[in-house]
């Protein structure tokens, strides 16, 4: 499984998660060019490469999803947070980086989310 970190997620993650050989890129210094997109294209632009979206912006993801599903269209997932469980602060980094890493080894495939969400705790 292939990763985009949504831009309020530290690259720092990113670039950790990418030392322990995952495949992980962040919008913020991977895709910066992808910042100002609305959320349905960073969606397909991380189809496009085969990676699954972590976010914590359920709301409009998880509407994007249903959309996509009822019109047929495909993506890698899209696995969710929220700063209860994972605070988005430097001090969190590393709890991060070992939760993300744990979710990978146990889901190597690349279609493990397809089409579907989940909830990183």
């Amino acid at each position: 499984m292939k990763l985009l970190l949504d831009e309020m997620i530290s690259p720092r993650v990113a670039r950790e998660l990418r030392d322990r050989a995952f495949d992980v890129v962040a919008v913020k210094a991977d895709r910066p060019e992808w910042e100002a997109l609305p959320d349905r294209e960073i969606l397909r632009h991380a189809t496009a490469e085969g990676r699954t979206v972590v976010s914590n912006d359920v709301l409009d993801f998880q509407l994007i999803h249903n959309r996509m599903m009822a019109e047929g269209e495909s993506h890698f997932g899209i696995l969710f947070t929220d700063d209860a469980a994972m605070p988005r602060n430097k001090a969190s980094i590393p709890l991060w980086v070992q939760t993300l890493a744990s979710f990978l080894e146990t889901n190597r495939d690349e279609d493990a989310l397809r089409n579907r969400v989940a909830f990183l705790s």
